[in-house]
């Protein structure tokens, strides 16, 4: 009897330990998933509340996230609203016109302005307009300018051009181009009536924005006008334009546009603009141009561009090259480019390579332009130099100029030793520069 009570009381134990084995498992169970899925799904729930945390605490947000678990919705508004969530427009971003207009970010502004002249009703004009009244003066604000004036054009460019009347200087210039290139778009007969309706004399700057305009439908229109204009600064800038439109054509079309031009400074004019593009692109086939070439007024004007061009590059290389040239005004025109480019680096060097050339009326040029560029520097070289010159009128007023502008020097220099302040002067006291024909005789 006793020992069944033993085994009696050993049953319970055993039983209670089992009970409380199994209890603990299923415990540890719940605690810690077995498969490695359900293992990663908590991690998986555990990112995503950190993640809703931090973006809860980002935005201030006061609400709290009661569920863990990020749910893909093919719902397109809420597609949507994740993406304008992740979409952060910058601080400058204004959704009115008018604020974005006067933003300081010129990306934000010109942005505006395209949209709102895009369609140039009289209210949005007005909109431009006092936004851009607004603008600070000067260059920052004549990117709006053109395109308020532009498609101010395409509406009403009489009342346009009134306005730009207006302006002042550049502003004024930069105006009335724009509109003018938009109104000859489409109406050029009326575009030139009004410009000789508002200009009298023979240097008419209304034509340049007509003739801009009309070389994007007829650009052998757009050529006769400017070929009919007198010789000056207008029909210079003209043309400037036409030889840039017919580039965009490719090379062929420009050739063919420079031969079609009447012979003499303008037809030069093209051709050696022509050349410096090529020259551009491609040095050695500009030089294969030039030299195949017979010797004339062309020959001389690309011949200078493509020496100015190499010239910059290495003025060395390119001194080499016109010393093997014929003896003519090609390489006479050519030897001031490189002499220009050359002597503002190594004077010495300059000297010492046109000291190879016999002397000539065609090495007065390229003398008179070494001494300009090292008058300041030394003008008692440049006085030595001003003397070798052979014709006597360029000779003596050559010598005139480097005495001029050695007492400048002189004086500057004493000035500055005695702490005055110094009168500011053109550094150098040469000629006209380079132009488009018109800007100076070629």
């Amino acid at each position: 009897m006793k020992m069944n009570k033993t085994l009696l009381l050993l049953s319970w134990v055993m039983i209670s330990l089992l009970a409380y084995w199994f209890g603990w498992k299923q415990g540890m169970n719940q605690n810690f998933p077995e498969t490695s899925s359900g293992l990663s799904q908590g991690i998986e729930d555990k990112q995503a509340v950190q993640g809703e945390e931090q973006a809860s605490a980002n935005k201030g947000s006061k609400s709290s996230t009661t569920d863990s678990r990020v749910e893909i919705s093919e719902d397109p508004e809420m597609i949507q609203e994740t993406s304008e969530i992740k979409t952060i427009k910058p601080p400058e971003y204004k959704d009115s016109f008018r604020e974005r207009m006067d933003s300081s970010n010129p990306v934000v502004r010109l942005q505006a302005f395209t949209e709102l002249l895009q369609n140039p009703t009289s209210e949005n004009i007005a909109t431009a307009r006092e936004a851009y009244e607004k603008l600070p003066e000067g260059p920052a604000r004549f990117s709006e300018l053109r395109m308020l004036s532009f498609s101010w054009g395409q509406a009403d460019p009489r009342a346009a051009l009134e306005w730009t009347s207006n302006l002042d200087g550049f502003e004024q210039r930069i105006g009335s181009g724009s509109v003018l290139d938009s109104w000859a778009r489409y109406d050029s007969d009326g575009a030139i009536a009004w410009a000789n309706e508002n200009f009298e004399g023979d240097e008419n700057p209304y034509y340049v924005g007509i003739i801009s305009g009309m070389s994007e439908s007829d650009i052998g229109a757009a050529t006769e006008l400017m070929t009919s204009l007198p010789y000056g600064r207008t029909r210079g800038r003209a043309a400037s334009i036409l030889i840039e439109k017919t580039w965009q054509n490719g090379e062929a079309a420009a050739v063919q546009f420079a031969e079609n031009l009447p012979q003499g400074s303008l037809q030069n004019y093209a051709f050696g603009e022509i050349g410096e593009k090529i020259a551009r692109e491609d040095l050695g086939r500009a030089v294969q141009w030039v030299e195949n070439m017979d010797e004339s007024e062309i020959k001389v004007a690309v011949s200078e561009d493509v020496a100015e061009r190499w010239a910059k590059k290495s003025p060395q290389e390119a001194a080499q090259w016109v010393s093997e040239m014929p003896e003519g005004e090609a390489r006479s025109e050519s030897m001031e480019e490189v002499v220009t480019q050359w002597a503002r680096k190594d004077p010495t060097a300059t000297a010492e390579w046109l000291n190879q050339f016999p002397s000539g009326e065609l090495m007065d040029e390229p003398i008179q332009r070494f001494v300009r560029e090292v008058v300041r520097k030394d003008p008692e070289i440049a006085m030595t130099w001003a003397e070798a010159i052979v014709d006597q009128e360029r000779k003596e007023r050559t010598i005139t100029e480097v005495k001029r502008v050695a007492e400048r020097v002189a004086q500057q220099q004493e000035a500055q030793a005695n702490g005055e302040p110094q009168q500011n002067g053109n550094p150098r006291d040469g000629g006209p520069g380079r132009g488009p024909p018109g800007s100076r005789p070629r």
